[in-house]
C-alpha cells in the first residue's frame, strides 16, 4: 500500500459550486502529491455524494497512477464501492470496521479513534489507518468535540502498528508541533480548501510533512 500521510479531505460544499470547487481541490491533491483525496459533504444527499465521487474519481484517471491520491469516501463504503473508490472512512457509530472488511474486502480502511483502545481495537478489525483528533480548534467540522491531548495522540501512536493521522485547525505553520506526538501523517480541510490558493496552500503542506513527520 502508498503511503498515507497527508489527506486532503473536502469541505461541505454546495452543489452549486460543487464541480468547479472539486476541480480546483484535486488540481491541489495532485500537484502535492497529496496521498489522500478524501470526499466529505454532510450538506448533500446520498445520491449527491456518489455523483460528486465518480466526478473526482474521473478527474483522477486522467493522472499518472503513481501522482493520484487515493479517493476516499467518509461514512458510506457502499457509495465508495459504487463509484470505485480505493477507501472509505468511518467514525465511531458508523459500520464496523470488521464489517466493512469482509464486505468490501478492497477498500482502504480509516477509523477515527478517541482513544488507544478504541485505535487498537479498529486495527485488529482491519483499519488501514487510524485519524485522531481535533489537534487544535478548528471550524471546518462542526462535531470535532474536544481538543485530544498530546499525550492521548502519543499514547494512541505508540498502541497502532498503522498509520495515525492527525486532523483539525491543522496548517504549515503548526505541523512541526505535531512530531513529538508520533503521528504519520496529517489531514486537513480549511488549510487547502479557505486557502486563496489552494494548490499553492497543499505544496507548503506537503513539503512541511516530509520534514517533520515520521515516514
Amino acid at each position: 500500500m502508498k503511503t498515507l500521510n497527508f489527506h486532503i479531505i473536502t469541505k461541505d460544499f454546495d452543489s452549486d459550486e460543487g464541480e468547479k470547487y472539486l476541480r480546483d481541490l484535486v488540481n491541489a491533491a495532485v500537484l502535492s502529491s497529496a496521498d489522500v483525496l478524501q470526499l466529505r459533504n454532510k450538506k448533500i444527499p446520498a445520491g449527491g455524494l456518489y455523483r460528486s465521487a465518480v466526478f473526482i474519481k474521473k478527474m483522477l484517471e486522467s493522472f499518472g497512477k503513481d501522482k493520484k491520491p487515493a479517493l476516499i469516501i467518509n461514512d458510506r463504503p457502499d457509495i465508495a464501492y459504487a463509484a470505485g473508490a480505493e477507501g472509505v472512512h468511518l467514525g465511531q457509530d458508523d459500520l464496523p470496521a470488521a464489517y466493512v472488511k469482509k464486505m468490501f474486502p478492497g477498500l482502504i480502511i480509516g477509523v477515527s479513534a478517541e482513544n488507544a483502545e478504541q485505535a487498537v481495537k479498529a486495527e485488529k478489525n482491519g483499519a488501514d489507518y487510524i485519524g485522531i483528533g481535533p489537534a487544535y480548534p478548528t471550524g471546518s467540522k462542526a462535531d470535532a468535540g474536544a481538543l485530544m491531548a498530546r499525550e492521548t495522540m502519543k499514547e494512541i501512536c505508540g498502541a497502532v502498528n498503522i498509520p495515525a493521522i492527525a486532523i483539525g485547525g491543522i496548517n504549515e505553520f503548526n505541523i512541526k508541533e505535531l512530531a513529538p506526538a508520533g503521528v504519520s501523517g496529517i489531514a486537513v480541510i480549511g488549510a487547502v480548501s479557505n486557502a486563496a490558493n489552494p494548490a499553492e496552500a497543499a505544496v507548503k503542506l506537503r513539503k512541511n510533512i516530509d520534514e517533520y513527520l515520521k515516514k
